[in-house]
C-alpha cells in the first residue's frame, strides 16, 4: 500500500519549533523531528497527538530509569506515528492498523536517510505495541514504547518514575475529559472496516466493546470454520 504521507516529507523540513523540556526530557528538535511533529499535528486529532507526546516522554523517562540506551529521535518518530493507522488516511486499508502505522513511519524515516537497522527498530516498536508479552523481550526501542503505552493508558510502571513527574507530563500534554472512551471509539472507528485484521490482538476486544454484535475473536473463528478435519 502506498503511504499517503510520503509525498509530504519535503515541504516540512524547514518548520521551526521551540525546543521544550518536559519532566526533564528534551523534546527532539532535529529537522526530521520538526517535520514529523508538524505532519502528525496536521493528520491526527489532538487526542492522539497529545497521547503520542505523553508516550514519548514516558518512554524516555523509563529508559533513563532502567539505563536503556536508545536514539531519542527514533523513539520520538515511533511515538508520533504510533496510531496514525486509525486515522481517515487509512479508511480503505485492510491491514492491521499497527502495520499501517509502522509502514508510514518506515517510509518517513527512509525519506530522511535513516539506515535499515534504525527503520527496522521503529517498525517493530510500532507494530508490536498492542501485542502484550512480546516487546519486553525485544531491544530497547520496542520495549520502551510498549511500556510507555501501558503507562499512559493504565498507569503501569509509574513506580519507576520520580515523584511529581506524572503531574508534569499531564500538565504539558493533558488527557482530554473522557479520554478513555474517546480513545476506544477512535480505535474502533479506524478498524470497523477491517475487522478481520484484528484477529488475535487486543483490537478484537476494542471492536467487540464498540459493537456487541461484532464477533471477531479466535474462538468464534474456530467454531464457525467449515474445515472438516
Amino acid at each position: 500500500m502506498v503511504n499517503p504521507l510520503s509525498v509530504r516529507h519535503g515541504s516540512l523540513r524547514g518548520t521551526q519549533v521551540t525546543t521544550r523540556y518536559v519532566a526533564g526530557i528534551s523534546i527532539p528538535d532535529s529537522a526530521m523531528a520538526r517535520a514529523a511533529t508538524e505532519l502528525m499535528r496536521e493528520t491526527q486529532s489532538g487526542l492522539l497527538f497529545d497521547a503520542a507526546l505523553r508516550t514519548f516522554v514516558f518512554a524516555s523517562l523509563l529508559g533513563k530509569s532502567h539505563e536503556l540506551r536508545h536514539d531519542p529521535d527514533l523513539l520520538y518518530i515511533a511515538a508520533l506515528f504510533l496510531r496514525i493507522g486509525v486515522t481517515a488516511l487509512y479508511r480503505h486499508s485492510q491491514q492491521r492498523f499497527e502495520v499501517d502505522s509502522a509502514d508510514a513511519a518506515a517510509e518517513f524515516l527512509c525519506g530522511y536517510g535513516r539506515c535499515p537497522e534504525d527503520i527496522a527498530q521503529v517498525w517493530d516498536a510500532i507494530a508490536l505495541h498492542t501485542t502484550p508479552g512480546i516487546p519486553q523481550h525485544k531491544p530497547a526501542l520496542p520495549a520502551l514504547l510498549s511500556a510507555a503505552v501501558e503507562t499512559d493508558l493504565f498507569g503501569v510502571h509509574c513506580k519507576a518514575l520520580c515523584p511529581g513527574v506524572l503531574a508534569r507530563v499531564l500538565s504539558a500534554f493533558p488527557r482530554e475529559p473522557g479520554f478513555k472512551i474517546k480513545l476506544l471509539h477512535t480505535l474502533a472507528r479506524g478498524q470497523m472496516h477491517r475487522p478481520q485484521s484484528t484477529l488475535g490482538t487486543i483490537n478484537a476486544d476494542v471492536l467487540s466493546f464498540h459493537d456487541l454484535h461484532l464477533k471477531v475473536g479466535f474462538c468464534e473463528r474456530l467454531l464457525e470454520s467449515t474445515w472438516p478435519y
